[in-house]
């Protein structure tokens, strides 16, 4: 396929002395729903172009002068195309690697475009300074609206009269809308590069096998080359813009090294189900998924069927099975979701699945994990290459805030096809998929009974909160508007107050400082008139965006010694200050030193460098730094920075260290003498994080020596990673109906990490009580907390009794 992508314009290129340019044209104008837009560019010369001349100007709504305008950068060889497109387009034009600009590539079938070459009009499409009456040019069937069109093969000079009379016609063919397939194959798969000779054959006479063109490779044996296949076909899919094919039990050459199955790449198509069809066209292998490109079709029976092959993990052939109709049995679990509400696709395994780092140290064992993983799920995809599906079809009934679908549940027995596609392997369904709700929504953790504190953390989803007066949007990170903010900080005010934590550690809330308008002084705020938040008496923590805060219930503790941040040596760039802080029950005697932190991630490999580049153990980029940050924290709590006076202080440290249980970062700690206590009370099992399939918790609550003794309890409670991101507050890639049907004001999906907690059982001094439970005091805040925290129980009731 002939696919440009621009690359930098090397040095000495093109600067032969009158070296003759080749033709830039418009070659094909995709014009889908919601911000399904793209153009394609073609250069129909000999030579290679520098585009860094052209210029794409856009023409709104009838206006006489330009709206937007694009510069291009790069190169495009001759015979090469280059599409560009909006950002949020389908993935089917994003797997392109398109030149993006939403400003730019926006049209609705009456806006105009001009490519220029300097200021000399080279091509255009549509007519500037005329805004079309019936909303488009053209005829009513063949149009410029709602429509794909594609250039004539025959047309390789562009039309320079952007001011004359368009009609689509004459140069354009016209497609269906949200028709992408020809999309970076201008002159190559439109037509087949050599003619057909003779007719499609009649129905019964000699066809080429389809397992002779899937072969026993990666790359059809045929591939190029122009056959007849005939067969019955299985299942159409509007959306793929095409259908698939299984043979006939009768035709099949039973090896198990080749499928019997094979796409048909026909937009527009008239087949059905059940269908015996004969259809001629060119082989070809569309990343990695081998198809004809259908030009003749006969249809030669009805009422047929074949009956699907048995499926199983993990694949050992899956080549051998493409494209063919398969039995997939009940019983295989969700591990993945993050991509349900984008894309419409889950994730499925025999059983949850773990990060390889949370079970065995980086190396070997942690590779012989992943290797077992990456066998052991498949994607289950929802026929569609739709971005942001107007309906997304699982769970049964369509997801919604109270009809989630979460890693752990257990889809039931369905019928589907294997396709390859997006450098993966996809189940396309054909029946009805279902799912037993078998991990449903948790009600927030009990405390243990001899538990008098609460020590939790949570990562809340970059917390900006603007200028802190309903204005100061678009921020870093977080909300885009007001609107937004709203429904992020419900849902985490939810979460947080249900969690009936008495300190939280947070993580990724904005580093605003901690004045009244700053980010950790409205959430505070949002939870009641008892809650208060550490101020370490610096303008801000860090300079980082984001940075840890303390939250603590002021009925409950107080704040002892003093605060303190860490922010030289491994502190002083990439890893987040940490901040620590000592507290006492009221009336309390012993002291606990609450350190909160959050390591370097495992993004941003591309700008590693050394020891802490991906040594490829499973410890990803950063390793060494995040270790270092390890050394650092434990030898700066050893010496006592809250001031309380005591050597050896019971110490507990919390949040998002960015490491697995079994990664350096964490043994180090455990070496230095603090106990990993998800681990104490729950070995493997927990987690906080699902990560391309696989869980573990990066999030930790460790205790020192000194205070492991007074730990009754530990846990996470999994109100996020297991929920789909959709589900999440923000309103983006989301239609006006799934803005409100995809959201609650509740815990579930607050964030992408699960909060976790330990509980205590502290020794009261003289005259201490035993705390009071969130909402015993009489301001409103603690009154909402305790109404917030029932709801929280009452609404996972509902929701789990409604799952079937």
């Amino acid at each position: 396929m002939r696919v440009s992508r621009i690359a930098p314009l090397a040095g000495g290129l093109l600067c032969w002395a009158g070296a003759a340019q080749g033709a830039l044209v418009i070659s094909e104008y995709v014009e889908g729903s919601s911000f399904n837009k793209a153009l394609e560019l073609y250069n129909s010369g000999t030579d290679t172009l520098d585009l860094s001349q052209y210029s794409l100007d856009l023409y709104s709504n009838g206006s006489s002068s330009a709206t937007g305008s694009l510069t291009l950068t790069g190169t495009l060889a001759a015979g090469e195309t280059l599409v560009l497109a909006h950002g949020s387009a389908a993935t089917d034009i994003l797997m392109l690697d398109p030149v993006i600009d939403n400003s730019v590539i926006n049209h609705n079938g009456d806006d105009a475009y001009v490519l220029r070459r300097g200021v000399e009009v080279v091509d255009r499409f549509g007519r500037v300074g005329e805004r079309p009456a019936e909303g488009y040019w053209g005829t009513a069937d063949d149009n410029t609206k709602d429509h794909t069109l594609r250039r004539k093969l025959s047309i390789l000079v562009g039309d320079a009269d952007f001011s004359g009379v368009f009609d689509p016609a004459v140069e354009w063919d016209f497609f269906a809308s949200n028709t992408f397939g020809g999309l970076g194959r201008h002159g190559e798969d439109d037509t087949p590069e050599e003619p057909l000779l003779g007719s499609i054959g009649a129905c019964g006479d000699p066809a080429t096998l389809i397992s002779a063109v899937q072969g026993s490779a990666d790359v059809s044996p045929l591939a190029g080359a122009v056959h007849e296949v005939e067969a019955v076909v299985t299942v159409v899919y509007p959306d793929l813009e095409g259908y698939f094919l299984m043979e006939d039990v009768a035709d099949q050459d039973m090896d198990p090294a080749t499928s019997e199955g094979l796409f048909i790449y026909q937009p527009g198509f008239t087949v059905a189900a059940g269908q015996q069809v004969r259809v001629r066209g060119p082989v070809s292998e569309y990343f990695g998924q081998t198809q004809i490109s259908a030009q003749d079709v006969v249809v030669c029976a009805s009422d047929m069927s074949v009956p699907a092959v048995t499926f199983s993990l993990p694949l050992e052939n899956p080549e051998a099975l493409e494209s063919m109709l398969v039995q997939v049995p009940a019983g295989l679990t969700v591990t993945e979701v993050y991509d349900l509400g984008r894309y419409g696709s889950v994730v499925l395994s025999e059983g949850r699945l773990p990060v390889p780092t949370h079970v065995a140290a980086p190396g070997e064992d942690a590779m012989a994990q992943q290797q077992y993983n990456d066998r052991h799920r498949i994607i289950l995809d929802d026929a569609s290459n739709q971005q942001n599906p107007g309906t997304v079809i699982y769970p049964q009934a369509g997801l919604a805030a109270d009809n989630t679908l979460r890693v752990g549940d257990q889809a039931g027995a369905f019928t589907a096809v294997l396709s390859y596609g997006f450098d993966a392997w996809r189940l396309q369904p054909v029946s009805e998929v279902t799912f037993e709700a078998t991990n449903v929504r948790p009600a927030a953790p009990a405390r243990h009974p001899e538990a008098n504190l609460r020590v939790a953390a949570f990562n809340v989803l970059n917390f900006f909160n603007g200028d802190g007066q309903g204005g100061g949007f678009p921020t870093a990170r977080g909300a885009r508007n007001a609107e937004e903010l709203a429904r992020q900080r419900d849902k985490l005010v939810a979460a947080l107050t249900a969690l009936n934590a008495d300190v939280i550690g947070l993580m990724e809330i904005e580093n605003d400082g901690y004045g009244s308008a700053s980010a950790i002084a409205e959430l505070a705020s949002a939870m009641g008139a008892s809650w208060r938040y550490v101020d370490p008496g610096t303008a801000t923590l860090g300079t980082d965006v984001i940075a840890v805060g303390l939250l603590y219930r002021s009925d409950v503790v107080e704040q002892a010694g003093t605060a303190a941040a860490l922010t030289d040596e491994a502190f002083a760039q990439l890893n987040r200050v940490p901040l620590a802080q000592a507290f006492r029950l009221v009336n309390g005697d012993e002291a606990v030193v609450v350190a909160v932190n959050h390591f370097k991630s495992k993004g941003s490999c591309d700008e590693a460098t050394g020891a802490d580049m991906d040594q490829g153990d499973g410890a990803g980029c950063w390793n060494p730094t995040r270790e270092a940050a390890a050394t650092a924290l434990q030898a700066w709590l050893s010496d006592d920075p809250t001031g309380l006076g005591e050597q050896g202080a019971r110490t507990m440290i919390v949040g998002d260290l960015n490491a697995y249980a079994k990664e350096g970062p964490v043994t180090l700690l455990e070496n230095a003498g603090y106990e990993n206590l998800l681990a104490r009370f729950h070995g493997d099992e927990v987690y906080s994080y699902v990560f391309f399939g696989q869980s573990g918790y990066l999030d930790h609550v460790l205790a020192s020596a000194a205070l492991q003794q007074h730990v009754v309890g530990a846990g996470a409670w999994h109100i996020n990673a297991d929920e789909p991101r959709a589900l999440e507050y923000t309103t983006q890639y989301k239609s006006e109906a799934q803005i409100d049907a995809f959201y609650a004001p509740d815990a579930y999906r607050s964030s992408d990490h699960d909060p976790v907690y330990a509980d205590l059982r502290l020794v009261a001094g003289e005259g201490g009580e035993t705390p009071a439970e969130p909402g015993d005091d009489d301001d409103d805040g603690g009154a909402v907390g305790l109404m917030l925290g029932l709801a929280m129980t009452l609404l996972g009731w509902r929701r789990r009794a409604r799952r079937v």
